[in-house]
């Protein structure tokens, strides 16, 4: 078993391959520095500057860069002049650099040692000759831009050779072959810059300078150190007023709709009653009937039992008896009144447990005498004994009460022997459902669809609102309404509601 190995090579005469190291199972990265990209560069960016000194250190490492430098000149030798220094100690190299000409162009490509064996660092050499030379200053590599001195410009990096180098090696660890990898040498060039040298040679706007560059010893302004905070505040400031905006919209829109409602109501509440008037109206002479019946035997059982006593005919029980029969009529009197007072009510009452028995019973007797005037006979058909149900008396009486009208309106014209009405009480697993048969002429085609819509009517003196307002009562308890025909002739008409389990 062996490592995999990654070997990061210069591209320099002589140098070793994998394959005089005899490593078989690793990858070669080249450090392929080319001088030619950061000459043209700098004479880009100094187009006067025909002059182009090349300062060098007498290190193996310093002659390998000085030969990269004069390999590339050979391309700019015909508008530009090259001259090398070497072999000059550091005191001598400041001395000269001082009297380097304004018009050239310093490259330091590398300078670990000089003319006397004095070791030093090229970002070291580069700031001490920079700081000495009435002309620019330019590095070969990113490596020389540790301290002030160099301008920059376009250079090979060996901060990104080395991030290349740990994401192949990250390859080969996760399994990858080294065969199979791919080195990308896109990025090892890179524009690099000291904003204080370009300042000192008036660079910052140079349109030669890429905008992707990255520059070093900028001072940013507050608004550049800020720029991301300032904008973030700004949109959160604006969404803020948006919302309190959009908020303070919605908000005058639910106090319209919230009137609109209030005023609806109060229109849907007074239709309401109006429609119960337009009934009672209806049913005024039929109630006097009905209510003389119980006073005329009140009285003729008071006068009954005064002539009894008159005869002295009158025992204990006979008296008992005469009184019950007058606190019988009394209460049916009452009844009635009080049936007739709730449906003349503008207001509703309370949702109640309401025994739909007894509401069909206390209808039918409101509407009996109008019934009887017509000759109509009506039955009741209740198939349970008790059905309960949560809801307002008042108001579903009144839609009981439509139905009867209007059955009794559909058989005005029909033969006495034909005039019969049923009432009907019926429930399922979970509804009531109380039913009207008329035996009428049944629903008019052309406004069947549309039975329960405004304003629609087949009576010449009606409305068409009532069967609207008996929809919107029934929807309002949760339940449903609906006509059809009878076979044989006729109309039906129903409603369900959901039943109170006690």
């Amino acid at each position: 078993m062996h490592l995999d190995r990654i070997n990061v090579d210069f591209d320099m005469p002589g140098r070793l391959t994998l394959s005089d190291l005899k490593i078989e199972n690793g990858k070669e990265i080249l450090a392929k520095i080319q001088a030619r990209n950061s000459i043209k560069h700098a004479l880009d960016l100094f187009p006067d500057h025909k002059d182009v000194i090349v300062i060098c250190g007498t290190s193996r490492l310093d002659s390998y860069f000085t030969s990269l430098m004069r390999q590339s000149k050979s391309e700019f030798e015909r508008t530009h002049t090259f001259k090398f220094i070497m072999n000059l100690s550091m005191d001598s190299t400041i001395r000269m650099a001082r009297t380097i000409p304004r018009n050239s162009i310093v490259f330091i490509p590398s300078y670990l040692l000089d003319g006397a064996g004095v070791p030093f660092s090229t970002p070291e050499a580069l700031e001490m000759i920079s700081k000495n030379s009435p002309a620019p200053v330019f590095p070969l590599t990113d490596a020389a831009l540790g301290r002030r001195g160099g301008i920059g410009g376009n250079f090979f990096s060996y901060t990104n050779l080395g991030k290349e180098a740990g994401r192949v090696a990250r390859q080969i660890l996760n399994g990858g072959r080294p065969q199979n990898l791919e080195v990308d040498e896109s990025h090892f060039y890179v524009h690099m810059y000291d904003w204080k040298e370009l300042e000192r040679w008036h660079l910052t706007k140079s349109k030669v300078i890429p905008a992707s560059a990255i520059f070093y010893n900028r001072e940013m302004s507050f608004l550049e150190l800020y720029i991301g905070y300032i904008l973030g505040t700004i949109a959160f400031i604006l969404s803020q007023t948006l919302l309190i905006f959009y908020l303070y919209r919605l908000n005058k829109k639910q106090k319209a709709i919230t009137e609109k409602m209030s005023v609806t109501d109060g229109m849907y509440r007074e239709l309401v009653h109006l429609d119960r008037l337009s009934k009672m109206s209806i049913l005024t002479a039929s109630l006097s009937h009905e209510l003389f019946q119980p006073l005329a035997a009140i009285r003729l059982t008071a006068q009954a039992g005064k002539q009894f006593i008159q005869a002295e005919k009158l025992d204990l029980n006979r008296a008992s008896q005469m009184f019950d029969n007058i606190l019988e009529d009394e209460n049916r009197a009452t009844k009635l009144m009080r049936s007739v007072k709730g449906l003349m009510k503008a207001e509703t009452s309370d949702r109640e447990i309401i025994s739909l028995n007894a509401l069909v019973n206390e209808t039918i007797e409101l509407t009996a005498a109008d019934a009887k005037s017509q000759r109509i006979k009506i039955n009741v058909l209740f198939e349970v004994d008790s059905v309960l149900v949560l809801g307002d008396k008042i108001q579903l009486q009144q839609v009981l009460m439509n139905f009867i009208r209007n059955a009794i309106s559909a058989m005005e014209q029909n033969d006495p022997q034909n005039k019969t009405l049923e009432v009907a009480l019926r429930s399922n697993t979970n509804d009531a459902i109380v039913s009207v048969r008329d035996s009428g002429h049944g629903l008019d085609p052309s406004v069947k669809e549309k039975l329960f819509k405004p304003f629609v009517t087949t009576k010449k003196d009606g409305f068409g609102i009532g069967l609207t307002l008996c929809k919107s009562l029934i929807e309002n308890h949760l339940g449903k309404i609906w006509a059809e025909d009878v076979p044989g002739g006729g109309a039906k008409f129903s409603f369900s509601l959901p039943k109170v389990k006690v």
